[in-house]
């Protein structure tokens, strides 16, 4: 058999190519990270053979496989290149090779091997071909920048819990970790390295802890368990050096499919409804007012290629927005800290956090009451950033992460999608800051065109009002009532418009808006990333929707 290349020393050496069959393909992804088996050397067949004895040989590694497949183009096409190859087809429910004549049975069907788009994707059953979604203007990040934000992308990637609440034993180290990090962003605006670690902070020091034993699942010994991992992850970060060990131990602790090691979720959890575990998890943190609503919704949609299909269709490729060249009529807005711990203080209780992990609680536990340590401090850091990004100081490499969001898609009565988006606490503490100084002059100018921006229970007046007239005047039945509901307005608002009400009526705060809507932000949608290149922020910066 003729030599091929495949792997040397762990890295990749080139195509890997059956002497037999002279098809060529690329080593398998997963071959690379690869711990205990060595890749096909030899061909597709030891290619094969590795595969059922290695990675297909127990469920966790199956299903570690399953979601690698699903989530990687590059990996699912280099598989299903192998299995057409040698002449096997593989289910993507079960995870089981089988031959191109046999049929895969289950307890309610039997899955069949079928020719369908005579591509190679026929040969891998039941896991849907993996499609790139998100909209990248900028491939390309400058020289010397790559590295760290591809560490953002992938941390951002990954589903890591933190917690709700910083245990009160951790709360002085937290509040002066986060103001050296704030601090050095201060000191450098244009480094790229600090605002990255500003961004991961939380979820280097705050992760929620999964306890591995029945002894560490009680109740004393988990919150024990969990205050000891904060305070030692907070104690190697402020050694200064620990950010690439806690970045690498938060990597090492999530599974190729994005499920932390050790989770082992009950079987009565998994057939819960949705709806009941969200309710009972509000009731356990208090906010029983949010419990009432989850149980009168519609609930959550099952995420699938359909709903994944219904989310993009709402979200539509446009290309990028054209800004306003003429100066700015207004210098860029700065805010005083007294500004900023209201906004802080402003947000609900259980508000929720964005990709980065970063709740508001975490803020409100470290800057403490008004004879903290080092609440002075922490909050003149905070504002100190705050109008950096103001001022548009943040680099525009990290734009479309700072306005990323976890997307929820929640079910109408009519079984329709709508989208939520849960933006971070930094740029929604930012966006406050904003529409707090320039809210009352907004208000003035779209006067009685709307009743959403600065008027307070502006909806319940509308609906008041509109009933009370119909009860005065419809006494003979002679009026009738149009509602008009504009589809998909919210995410189909034209952001070049948008840029330009903002530059023309709001200049001051023009800088932070651009920063986040002049180029796509990332939609993470399970293990799915959408771009988003047009519509605007239904709650977070409500300037100009009134009249755009």
């Amino acid at each position: 058999m003729a030599p091929v290349r495949g792997r040397r020393n762990g890295k990749s050496v080139g195509p890997v190519q059956d002497s037999a069959s002279g098809l060529r393909i690329c080593p398998f992804k997963f071959f690379h990270e690869c711990k205990d088996g060595k890749p096909g050397s030899v061909g597709f067949f030891r290619l094969l053979e590795h595969m059922q004895s290695t990675h297909l040989k127990t469920e966790c590694r199956r299903l570690s496989l399953k979601g690698a497949i699903s989530k990687d183009l590059d990996l699912f096409l280099d598989v299903a290149e192998v299995l057409r190859a040698g002449g096997k087809w593989l289910c993507g429910k079960c995870m089981v090779m089988h031959a191109l004549s046999r049929g895969c049975k289950h307890d309610n069907e039997v899955v069949l091997f079928a020719i369908n788009s005579g591509d190679v994707e026929d040969f891998i059953v039941g896991i849907r071909k993996p499609c790139q979604v998100v909209v990248d203007t900028n491939p390309r990040h400058p020289a010397g920048l790559g590295g760290k934000v591809n560490l953002l992308e992938h941390v951002f990637s990954l589903s890591i819990p933190t917690v709700k609440s910083i245990p009160p034993s951790c709360r002085l180290l937290f509040a002066q970790v986060l103001t050296g990090a704030l601090r050095k962003v201060v000191a450098s605006p244009g480094s790229v390295d600090n605002w990255v670690q500003l961004l991961l902070l939380p979820r280097c020091t705050l992760r929620v802890v999964r306890p591995s034993s029945r002894q560490e699942r009680r109740s004393g010994n988990r919150k024990s368990l969990q205050c000891s991992n904060i305070l030692h992850a907070l104690t190697v970060w402020k050694d200064g050096s620990g950010f690439d060990d806690l970045v690498s131990s938060l990597l090492d602790s999530v599974e190729e499919t994005g499920a932390p090691k050790g989770e082992c979720r009950r079987e009565e959890d998994k057939e819960r409804d949705p709806n009941i575990k969200q309710c009972l998890r509000k009731v356990r943190d208090g906010h029983f007012t949010a419990a009432v609503k989850v149980l009168c919704s519609s609930g959550v949609a099952p995420l699938g290629d359909s709903t994944l299909k219904a989310l993009i269709d709402k979200h539509p490729v446009v290309p990028p927005p054209s800004s306003p060249s003429n100066p700015l009529a207004q210098p860029t807005l700065v805010v005083d800290g007294e500004c900023v711990l209201k906004c802080i203080r402003s947000f609900p209780k259980g508000t929720s956090c964005g990709r980065d992990g970063m709740r508001a609680q975490h803020l409100l536990d470290a800057v403490g009451g008004d004879g903290s340590v080092t609440s002075s401090g922490l909050l003149a850091s905070i504002t100190e950033v705050v109008n950096l990004w103001l001022g548009g100081s943040c680099p525009k490499v990290l734009a479309e992460f700072v306005a990323s969001a976890p997307l929820t898609p929640l079910l109408k009565p009519d079984k329709g999608i709508r989208p939520i988006a849960v933006g971070g606490i930094w740029r929604r503490l930012v966006s406050k800051v904003a529409m707090k100084k320039v809210g009352k002059e907004m208000t003035q100018y779209l006067g009685d065109y709307q009743f959403g921006v600065g008027v307070p229970n502006g909806a319940e007046a509308v609906l008041h009002s509109a009933n009370r007239f119909l009860n005065s005047f419809h006494v003979d039945g002679s009026l009738a009532l149009l509602t008009v509901d504009f589809s998909n307005a919210f995410n189909m608002v034209d952001r070049t418009t948008f840029l330009r009400e903002v530059h023309q009526r709001c200049p001051s705060i023009y800088r932070w808006v651009q920063f986040l809507y002049a180029q796509p932000a990332r939609l993470y949608v399970g293990n799915e990333c959408i771009g988003a290149t047009t519509g605007a922020c239904t709650r977070k910066n409500p300037v100009v929707h009134a009249r755009v």
